[in-house]
C-alpha cells in the first residue's frame, strides 16, 4: 500500500491534485476561522446543514464580489 502511494506521489496528476485540495483547504480554513465554524452548535446532520449552508453561501458571496472587482479593474485598466 505504502509503495502503492509513493509511487503515485511523484506523478503530475499527483501535484495537481495537491493544488486543488490546498485551495480547498484555504476555504474550509476561512470557514472556521473567520466565519466561526470551529465547532458546530447543535448535532445531527441537518442542524449542521443549517449552521454550514448559510456561511458558505456568505463566503461565496464574498469570493464574487471580490471576483467582480478584479474583472472590473482590468476592464477599466485596459481602456
Amino acid at each position: 500500500m505504502r509503495q502503492t502511494v509513493r509511487a503515485l506521489a511523484g506523478t503530475s496528476a499527483y501535484k495537481q491534485l495537491q493544488r486543488v485540495r490546498y485551495k480547498i483547504e484555504a476555504l474550509f480554513t476561512e470557514l472556521k476561522q473567520q466565519m466561526r465554524l470551529r465547532r458546530v452548535r447543535l448535532r445531527r446532520t441537518w442542524n449542521v446543514a443549517e449552521q454550514f449552508l448559510p456561511a458558505a453561501t456568505a463566503q461565496n458571496l464574498k469570493r464574487m464580489v471580490r471576483f467582480l472587482a478584479q474583472r472590473e479593474a482590468l476592464e477599466f485598466g485596459t481602456v
